[in-house]
């Protein structure tokens, strides 16, 4: 159906909660590979990003998890967390309401 997708797992202590998120793991985007660039989609507190890079170091920074996944469909929930996890299942077809922080996100798709 889709093709590969990569998810970056980053850290993030730019907002209030992430004291409560595991060090290392407080923020994750997607890198959708395309002929000749790279589509990044990512959610974040203040901003939804979504653009074209030709090189997808160009904007991970320092240390980073990447993962990769084949997405799949799934049924579409009424309601989804606007956090970048929920953006980010729902993308991959993750269903799981049990899945809320980055590193939850992380140990399923190890896990698949």
């Amino acid at each position: 159906m889709s093709s590969k997708v990569y998810i970056v797992f980053e850290d993030d202590r730019v907002n209030w909660w992430s004291k409560f998120l595991k060090k290392g793991i407080r923020h994750c985007f997607l890198i959708k590979p395309v002929p000749n660039s790279y589509i990044i989609y990512g959610k974040s507190a203040k901003s939804f990003d979504l653009f074209t890079v030709s090189d997808q170091k160009s904007i991970i920074e320092g240390n980073y998890i990447m993962e990769s996944y084949v997405p799949k469909e799934c049924k579409r929930s009424l309601f989804m967390l606007n956090t970048c996890v929920g953006h980010t299942k729902q993308i991959l077809g993750i269903n799981n309401p049990f899945i809320l922080t980055p590193y939850q996100l992380l140990k399923y798709l190890r896990k698949q």
